[in-house]
């Protein structure tokens, strides 16, 4: 089942509830850590980046086994890639590379509850973040991509603009907690080719996100 099939499938669910139900409403504030990595065919990822996510949240509740929790969040992303110093007739020097930038992201999920007394629900749904960063632009001397010769190899720093622009996917995962707390983890995917946001490059090549973000949120009413 693709994305939209399964947000397709979630309205009809609840808006099928909440013809029958009365619609309970949450506002609060999330907090968390969120873990993310990049995947790229240029450079090998050495480390993900932990980072803070913070934001709001709200519950728009149907009857006791079905809810929507659209979401709002800053949070840090970005990777580490192995990146290398060439030395003139000398084994090349490995370093690193941090590709970290910031992301507002707007999400949607729906979640089910399989068992109305069992405060633990089920959730999927979806993101999209624009992004920014302050990535240093005269570092030239480090490269990826080919960590032998240079002749093939790209400056790490021609990537940087790759981390502004917009990223968004499914996500998945689980929420448990009631009336005011709830703690949710779930695993983004993000489906854009950051790489196509960079100008006067060579085609065919990806950077892609993921990341895992364990939240607490706590709910004014």
């Amino acid at each position: 089942m693709n994305v939209k099939t399964l947000f397709a499938a979630a309205f009809l669910v609840l808006a099928t509830s909440a013809a029958h139900a009365q619609v309970r409403y949450q506002m609060g504030f999330t907090f968390g850590s969120n873990y993310s990595s990049l995947r790229s065919d240029l450079f090998t990822t050495s480390s993900g980046r932990l980072g803070i996510a913070a934001g709001c949240s709200f519950v728009l509740g149907f009857g006791d086994h079905f809810e929507l929790n659209p979401e709002i969040i800053f949070t840090q992303k970005g990777a580490s890639a192995k990146a290398v110093y060439f030395l003139p007739e000398q084994k090349a020097d490995v370093q690193s590379y941090q590709y970290y930038y910031n992301t507002f992201e707007a999400g949607l999920f729906a979640g089910f509850q399989p068992v109305a007394d069992v405060p633990f629900r089920i959730q999927a749904g979806g993101f999209f973040g624009t992004h920014f960063h302050n990535l240093d632009r005269d570092n030239f001397e480090v490269f990826v991509g080919d960590y032998d010769d240079i002749n093939n190899a790209t400056r790490a720093v021609d990537l940087n603009d790759a981390f502004s622009g917009v990223d968004f996917g499914p996500a998945f995962g689980l929420s448990a907690g009631e009336g005011r707390f709830r703690a949710n983890i779930r695993y983004y995917i993000g489906r854009r080719n950051m790489y196509n946001q960079l100008e006067f490059v060579e085609e065919g090549h990806r950077i892609r996100s993921t990341a895992l973000r364990l939240t607490l949120s706590y709910f004014l009413q």
